[in-house]
């Protein structure tokens, strides 16, 4: 199972792509396969986000929601887990941010998570980042 999870990952790890909507809206997904060494399990992940940038300033605002499609062990008994996405306690987490780039290497945002299963909002994040 192992060399199917990664032939996977290999096959979409270039499939990765933008579809840009118009008005400042572009849809981006990103697709992880991965192996935690210590949990000894296998993920894969598709990572759909929703961004709307302002044509007129360096705001950027996003809605993102990681949905893992398969982990093996996983708590509710099936490796393929996108077939309890629907169930109570499988729910993706949803997470909302805004960014607003101050310079080329400096943003100041804010950014929060919302889950569904336990319906209640995640820790409010505002800070400044710095990229070098």
């Amino acid at each position: 199972m192992k060399a199917v999870l990664f032939a996977v990952a290999a096959l979409t790890a270039t499939s990765t792509a933008a579809a840009d909507l118009g008005m400042g809206l572009a849809l981006n997904t990103e697709v992880k396969a991965y192996h935690k060494v210590d949990a000894e399990t296998n993920h894969l992940t598709v990572e759909p986000e929703l961004r709307w940038t302002s044509a007129a300033g360096p705001l950027s605002v996003y809605g993102e929601m990681p949905i893992t499609m398969y982990e093996t062990n996983h708590t509710s008994g099936d490796d393929w887990n996108v077939l309890n996405i629907l169930d109570d306690g499988n729910y993706p987490l949803l997470e909302l941010g805004a960014e607003y780039d101050i310079n080329g290497n400096t943003m100041a945002y804010a950014e929060t998570t919302y889950d569904f299963n336990a319906k209640d909002r995640g820790e409010i994040e505002v800070g400044v980042a710095w990229t070098f």
